[in-house]
């Protein structure tokens, strides 16, 4: 003999109100819901507050939309059904379309609501409570959507790209169970050519032109220095032709300067 575990529920609750809390009275005075009428419900809102209900049903010629309130907006989540009925299954989403939820059924039940007539149905908390079982909170998994300056919040799959200087990469770390887990890093470290970023077609913006190559020429022979892996070159005297060089290099506000110390003998015969 079979060992079942997990039996049926749904055929054991057709003659309740289940998805609904056994004291709703599933009707506002000008239509009703029929017990059975929906089978199961999960609800699991991101930003929920908790005991949901069915608010409003608005039914058009070609669609019903069903929304599913809480106590602190009746109009958290919304489901469409189009006209002909082709699905028992409503998706629910919120204001954001981030998924927030299901409403079981099949399309004869749910013809009822169809049948009310074009309009719009208002329901206080009373008379659709879901039941407790139905609402899963959820634990606060970070960020669920973006918010743009238009307002619109981007949520799903989203592409993130750094300009300006703003670089973004991903790295592993771990939670406070110790497990793995990938998180975001931002880092801002400026953009070395804004400048370029600003000019106009009126206003060009002349680049820099780095010194690449210093030619040193000694008659015949020439030599070719090139700056080091940072693009530096390092310019300095040294004694390996004279002991006494008089060569100097300094390095000033407008740039390299290269002297000679000392006077000449011309210039000792003819003081100032």
């Amino acid at each position: 003999m079979d060992n079942i575990r997990f039996p049926e529920f749904i055929a054991s609750l057709e003659d309740t109100k289940y998805p609904f809390v056994a004291t709703a009275s599933l009707s506002n005075g000008r239509v009703s819901f029929l017990e059975g009428t929906f089978l199961d419900a999960h609800l699991y809102s991101v930003a929920s507050a908790g005991r949901y209900y069915i608010s409003k049903v608005v039914v058009r010629s070609d669609q019903f939309t069903i929304y599913i309130g809480d106590s602190a907006d009746p109009l958290r989540l919304s489901g469409t059904v189009p006209i002909p009925i082709t699905t028992g299954e409503i998706q629910l989403k919120d204001i954001y379309q981030r998924p927030g939820g299901i409403l079981v059924s099949e399309p004869v039940r749910l013809a009822l609501m169809s049948a009310w007539g074009i309009g719009t149905y208002v329901f206080e908390r009373s008379q659709t409570e879901f039941c407790v079982t139905c609402q899963m909170p959820i634990p606060d998994s970070g960020v669920s959507g973006l918010r743009l300056e238009t307002g619109e919040i981007l949520t799903g799959r989203v592409w993130l790209v750094g300009e300006d200087g703003v670089l973004l990469r991903t790295e592993t770390v771990l939670d406070q169970n110790n497990n793995s887990v990938s998180r975001l890093r931002v880092d801002v470290v400026g953009d070395p050519l804004y400048l370029q970023l600003l000019c106009t077609p009126d206003n060009l913006f002349v680049p820099v032109n780095p010194i690449r190559v210093i030619r040193i020429v000694n008659g015949d022979d020439t030599y070719d220095c090139e700056p080091d892996e940072f693009g530096n070159f390092n310019i300095q005297m040294n004694d390996a032709l004279a002991a006494d060089a008089a060569l100097r290099v300094r390095t000033t506000t407008e740039g390299i300067l290269i002297t000679v110390e000392g006077t000449t003998p011309a210039d000792d015969n003819n003081p100032q």
